[in-house]
């Protein structure tokens, strides 16, 4: 199951999948959203199926 708050979120969570390398900023803290993701999406394996359900919950949206 995939879900977003918002525009915003599907945005961030389709950057972050979408990436090929995933950088931590300066300082992220410890909890942030993206390493509170399920492995499942966090692994490159899943990328496609992750992206198409992004632009599913995107057309939801409109």
């Amino acid at each position: 199951m995939l879900w977003a708050y918002n525009a915003e979120h599907l945005d961030l969570l389709e950057a972050y999948v979408s990436a090929q390398l995933r950088e931590r900023g300066q300082y992220m803290g410890s909890q942030t959203l993206v390493e509170r993701l399920p492995a499942w999406v966090k692994e490159g394996r899943h990328r496609a199926e992750v992206r198409g359900a992004i632009g599913q919950l995107r057309a939801t949206l409109a």
